[in-house]
């Protein structure tokens, strides 16, 4: 099995070995889907290990890695069942059985071990009784890739057909072998979603550069350098949600991690990727998208679009500065197989900009909430009187972790008032 050059572990020694002390990284860290029964969809590119009702040991880790391919993991979901139906009379303790089967999974194959693969848990909830929660599935599924840049190859015969300079060929096959060294792959949904908008002229874009997107970014810039003589992005902007900052030390506009280059040089840019890589890979699983646009609109004041591509399955850290955006922000979502994250929707809404996947365009944002009919794959949003777009039945929200992010953090201070949050950010 290859494995991903200077990887970063996603889960230290210190959070596995004491579970119970960090369990909000393990909130955070794991969204949580709630299923009646997991149904395991068999296909060429997914293994199902076994653990058995609270155990952690497999019962089949003969079964990873897959023999005679590259296999390079992409999603790991844990599968628990949920009985009782409130976690504090679960009999096994919930963050040490979660971070037994980890450590498990990491013993079997340390490269799991990446701030590249998307995880979550899977919560069954058939089941009222012990002996029904018993008979259902308890493990691990791993989704894993053969082939990471076999899109972007299907991509550039789709366009082939479009006038390249010399240059830019150049340029995408630089970017193309970025990829396949890092073992970096993409869906194309960045690619399709910027040839659908020649119209956002005079723009940047604000690409985020933490673990799970470097290849979602680097098919941005594979755009970028394919359609030099049409693009109206000016500058490009890479974040990697402070440079190794340790968790405690972020704060609201002064996290940083932020690299701006000119797309008069796609060279420089692709010479940026390891850079900015190297700095950091994220850390924690929020991130300071706010703080990235703003800076990359302190350094490009006369701009009229924000083109954002961001990780669907992150949090925004610091959306309480959402009011120091003031040009329209399109958000480009990346991963969103189970569903839309609310917060992206707000910051498309707050700022009069749109939200768009591989498949969709949500342009009218301003006047569907005006008239009470925002729904986006199939879930009503309805707004708040804290001014945001929410989903009416909370239970459709999955994202609901991420609800912690909309204020601001209250300072430790005699008084509890808490204060608006000011613009300021990073040079």
């Amino acid at each position: 099995m290859l494995c991903t050059a200077e990887a970063q572990d996603k889960f230290d020694r210190e959070i596995l070995g004491n579970p119970n002390q960090h369990s909000q990284f393990f909130e955070e860290s794991l969204p949580i889907t709630e299923v009646e029964i997991f149904q395991f969809q068999p296909s060429s590119q997914s293994v199902l290990l076994e653990n058995g009702y609270a155990k952690y040991q497999f019962e089949n880790s003969n079964e990873w890695p897959p023999q005679g391919i590259d296999a390079i993991p992409t999603e790991v979901s844990v599968i628990f069942t949920k009985y009782p139906k409130h976690k504090s009379f679960w009999l096994t303790d919930y963050h040490w059985l979660l971070a037994k089967r980890l450590e498990e999974l990491f013993r079997l194959d340390s490269a799991l071990n990446d701030t590249s693969i998307t995880y979550n848990i899977v919560l069954q909830t058939d089941c009222d009784n012990e002996f029904e929660a018993m008979q259902l599935f308890h493990g691990i599924e791993i989704n894993y890739r053969t082939a990471p840049i076999e899109e972007l190859d299907e991509t550039e015969v789709v366009h082939e057909s479009k006038t390249k300079t010399v240059g830019s060929t150049t340029q995408s096959k630089k970017i193309k072998r970025f990829m396949a060294r890092q073992q970096y792959y993409t869906d194309s949904t960045v690619y399709a979603v910027l040839d659908r908008h020649p119209e956002w002229q005079n723009s940047v874009m604000v690409v985020d550069w933490t673990g799970s997107m470097h290849g979602y970014g680097a098919e941005a810039v594979f755009w970028q350098a394919m359609n030099e003589s049409k693009s109206g992005i000016e500058m490009i902007a890479l974040f990697n949600d402070g440079d190794k900052m340790k968790n405690r030390r972020k704060q609201l506009g002064r996290t940083g991690g932020i690299y701006i280059e000119s797309t008069n040089s796609i060279g420089k840019v692709i010479k940026l990727f390891n850079k900015v890589k190297n700095k950091g890979t994220g850390g924690d699983s929020p991130e300071n998208d706010i703080e990235a646009i703003a800076t990359t609109l302190n350094a490009s004041p006369e701009t009229d679009h924000v083109i954002l591509i961001a990780d669907n399955q992150s949090c925004i850290r610091d959306f309480a500065l959402i009011n120091c955006i003031d040009k329209p922000v399109h958000v480009v979502l990346c991963g969103t197989k189970k569903g839309i994250n609310p917060q992206y929707v707000n910051v498309a809404w707050r700022t009069g900009g749109s939200i768009h996947t591989k498949e969709l365009d949500l342009v009218n944002l301003q006047e569907l909430v005006y008239k009470y009919s925002l729904i986006i794959d199939g879930v009503r949003y309805m707004r708040t009187m804290d001014d945001l777009l929410l989903p009416e039945d909370r239970f459709a929200n999955r994202f609901g972790y991420c609800d912690r992010y909309y204020k601001a953090p209250r300072r430790k201070q005699k008084t509890r008032k808490r204060k608006e949050p000011k613009c300021y950010f990073t040079e």
